[in-house]
């Protein structure tokens, strides 16, 4: 229950600082209104649905994961302690000091709320929906493309690698001790997303901010990357070569974000759905018509393979082919000098 009860406290300021310190970086032109809150949930439950769809699947994919590590030991922790050396170690033994390390702990759990929570509000209730679509994309195509990396490459956190380094902020109090060890399994390090999701909404804000509106949230999220960067190196969780992972995702997550914004919004647009939902009701038969036509103008450019539709699938086809043969090969127990023949049948 302890545990439970610094999560919640978390969690309740990081929605309180995201509140208050929106009309210091809201749009000028935005007046704060309590009813934008309730428009907000009727004009962009979908937005919604999409980011927040992510911690449904957190939990099962970290049981996968645990169970892929336990079996496999598929890691690549090794490899970037060889490239790196004691560098994290340096800087945690050039600034520890526990005033940074309780003040960086709560940064690094509940900085990271405020600031993916501020991100996805504050363009729905300033009702910008051009900022709002490519955002919320961008945040959900950061996940996306950090799974394989945490279910195939590995890599620990830096605190239980390196000889000398703590894991301050795991290790400052039992409570939070006991509520990481619950929904972390240690082994989620490459891509770092407390810098990739930061950075690919802040990448996000720099591409598509066309006026300059959003110019202070833009620069209190180039402060909060930085800052983090040092907390997460700091407190003996990432190597720097997760900070450049994290970094890479953010750039893919962006260009992913730019070339299917359009199909996905021009399907999912919470006021188109709304529109359909009354012609379903009021003329089936037109609103079945629609839907064909719909699916065909979307299914129109796989018809016939492309160039890079091929190189696609082949490269998927090669990827799921080798990602099998390692699983089976690692749940095999293999005699040293070989196999010759099979001992028995099975089935």
């Amino acid at each position: 229950m302890a545990q439970t009860g610094i999560y919640l406290t978390w969690v309740t300021a990081a929605i309180l600082c995201s509140v208050v310190l929106m009309p210091l970086f809201r749009p000028r032109f935005i007046r704060h209104s309590w009813s934008a809150y309730v428009d907000m949930f009727r004009r962009y439950w979908f937005h919604m649905a999409i980011v927040f769809s992510v911690y449904l699947w957190k939990d099962p994919l970290d049981q996968i994961d645990r169970a892929l590590m336990a079996s496999t030991r598929i890691e690549i922790t090794p490899y970037i302690y060889a490239i790196e050396g004691d560098v994290v170690l340096w800087v945690q033994d050039a600034f520890q000091s526990e005033f940074l390390t309780v003040g960086l702990t709560h940064f690094y759990v509940m900085g990271y709320m405020t600031v993916i929570f501020s991100s996805f509000i504050y363009p729905i209730y300033a009702d910008d929906r051009y900022m709002a679509d490519r955002v919320s994309l961008t945040m959900f195509y950061v996940y996306i493309l950090a799974v394989p990396f945490y279910l195939f490459l590995n890599v620990r956190v830096t605190g239980d690698v390196i000889p000398g380094m703590e894991t301050l902020a795991y290790d400052l109090t039992p409570e939070i001790r006991n509520w990481f060890a619950g929904i972390d399994p240690f082994t989620n390090g490459m891509p770092s997303l407390h810098v990739g999701m930061p950075v690919a909404i802040w990448l996000a804000f720099i591409r598509w901010d066309d006026d300059g509106r959003w110019n202070r949230f833009t620069n209190l999220l180039g402060v909060f990357i930085l800052v983090t960067s040092f907390t997460i190196v700091y407190l003996g969780i990432h190597w720097i070569a997760d900070i450049l992972g994290g970094v890479i995702i953010a750039h893919l997550a962006v260009t992913l974000a730019d070339k299917t914004r359009k199909g996905v919004w021009g399907a999912f647009d919470e006021r188109l759905i709304g529109r359909r939902f009354a012609l379903l009701i009021d003329n089936p038969k037109l609103a079945m018509k629609k839907a064909r036509k719909i699916i065909s103008r979307a299914l129109r450019p796989y018809r016939q393979a492309s160039k890079k539709q091929t190189s696609a699938a082949i490269v998927a086809v090669l990827f799921l082919t080798t990602t099998i043969l390692v699983y089976d090969a690692t749940h095999q127990s293999f005699p040293l000098e070989g196999v010759e023949f099979p001992s028995e049948a099975t089935g």
